[in-house]
């Protein structure tokens, strides 16, 4: 018989340690395994055969409740819009202050003749896209910044807690007029919002 070495003689015992350490976890690790993995029975070719059964991950008891909800089934701001026909879409132009209309007060070349204005303390999506080469709608003090892409609309979310102005730009090397392409946010209230709204609804 071969004598054990004097490496084995070491390694035996922490060894041993080793497999007590893990088996506590080895115990715990029994249950997760039946309850993530169950055992699957069904009989293939007349034997049993035991696998995971990923179909039943959900639970046999548990089903997703789902709803078909359409764009009528929400109810309609009337004491907002009072009767006003509620458009499509509304679009405008916003373009750069130049230097020589500046007013006291104005950011320049982050100043722009249309602002964006916009609800507080209302979810917000924005739909991106460009119409000539590639840009990045960022407004960095909202936290959002993703790109404009032609022929792609790109999706972000954004919720405005207080009332303000947000300035951003065009954070994309489009072209020349690159460092010309400011953004600017204003946030009011909710009622402000709705009253700004019907106005540029009804016109």
């Amino acid at each position: 018989l071969k004598q054990p070495s004097q490496l084995e003689t070491l390694l035996a015992p922490n060894a041993a340690a080793y497999c007590d350490k893990l088996a506590p976890f080895a115990a715990m690790l029994g249950p997760l395994k039946s309850l993530f993995w169950p055992a699957d029975t069904r009989k293939v070719a007349g034997e049993e055969r035991v696998a995971p059964a990923l179909e039943n991950l959900s639970g046999s008891g548990r089903r997703p409740k789902v709803q078909n909800v359409k764009a009528e089934d929400y109810a309609t701001p009337e004491k907002y819009l009072e009767g006003a026909e509620i458009p499509t879409f509304y679009q405008f132009q916003s373009n750069l202050v130049a230097d020589e209309d500046l007013k006291p007060g104005m950011v320049r070349n982050l100043e722009v003749d249309k602002r964006l204005t916009l609800p507080t303390r209302t979810h917000i999506r924005f739909l991106v896209t460009g119409q000539d080469v590639l840009h990045s709608f960022s407004v960095p003090s909202l936290g959002i910044k993703t790109d404009a892409t032609p022929g792609r609309i790109n999706r972000i979310n954004t919720f405005i807690q207080r009332e303000g102005v947000f300035y951003g730009q065009c954070s994309e090397l489009c072209g020349t007029l690159h460092g010309f392409m400011p953004i600017v946010v204003e946030a009011v209230s909710p009622e402000t919002y709705a009253a700004h709204a019907r106005k540029w609804y009804k016109e």
